[in-house]
């Protein structure tokens, strides 16, 4: 087990994190060089600093090899961070730093819209993509008790609109409704037919239960529009950040995955 400890200037950063890195192969050579070359990666991505990387032993594992590379990792934005996430697909993440992180939801909003330009490029370039099976039954509508009661449990108030591919408008309300329900409750819909794209466009009122929720709807669906109206602030803590930066790697490598087997 080997570690290094970078030289970087002591700079405070918005977020300092672990990411367990693993790289496999049928020799043990290029594992190693694998996870050196990534180390080169990182240290030349100017939205991370890198303060220390730890190599551990490579280990035969039936008719492969398998090593892991922790990197201690600073990051002076969200957008950094998430994006790491997102090219570097570790396998654990550990947040060290904040114990919570307060936005503006335009600051928010602005990282959100710069993961989705990422997603939607990496999705038509590879013709990859989320497949949902429409609903038979879905549940549209809030009173006011309900709304009040999510609010107070911390969900976003939100306006969305994504383009759904469907054969008919029932069935587009039904794939998109359908799928974000269970995370995002939804109050009201509207749809309309796009004729010059081929797709409906389902516009939504909800309350996603919290930012993960938002982010894991958004990375699926790849929303044209995005609002967030209420609150004025976000509040992450260091779970949320773990959890919304795995999902990101997960969903990734899942669309790689799929890639993979075209």
């Amino acid at each position: 087990m080997t570690s290094f400890i970078s030289s970087a200037e002591n700079t405070p950063a918005m977020i300092k994190a672990e990411f367990m890195i693993e790289a496999q192969s049928n020799s043990r050579e290029a594992v190693t060089g694998a996870l050196r070359e990534l180390e080169e990666k990182i240290r030349a991505n100017t939205e991370v600093r890198v303060r220390r990387v730890k190599y551990g032993d490579v280990e035969k594992q039936e008719e492969f090899y398998s090593g892991i590379a922790e990197f201690e990792l600073e990051f002076d934005s969200l957008r950094g961070y998430l994006n790491a996430a997102i090219e570097y697909g570790p396998s654990a993440i550990y947040v060290l730093s904040p114990e919570k992180l307060v936005l503006s939801t335009k600051e928010l909003l602005l990282t959100l819209g710069e993961i989705i330009k990422v997603t939607k490029k990496f999705y038509e370039r590879y013709r990859v993509g989320f497949e949902f099976e429409p609903e038979e039954e879905v549940s549209i509508g809030l009173d006011d008790y309900e709304i009040e009661e999510l609010l107070k449990e911390g969900a976003l108030h939100v306006k969305l609109v994504a383009e759904i591919m469907a054969e008919s408008e029932d069935e587009a309300v039904k794939l998109f409704v359908g799928d974000i329900g269970d995370e995002a409750p939804v109050n009201k819909v509207k749809s309309t037919f796009n004729r010059e794209s081929g797709a409906y466009l389902v516009a939504v009122e909800a309350f996603p239960y919290d930012a993960r929720a938002l982010f894991s709807i958004a990375l699926r669906h790849v929303p044209v529009l995005i609002e967030i109206l209420e609150p004025e602030e976000v509040t992450l803590s260091m779970l949320d950040l773990q959890d919304i930066a795995l999902d990101l790697a997960g969903i990734f490598f899942e669309a790689s995955q799929m890639l993979a087997l075209k």
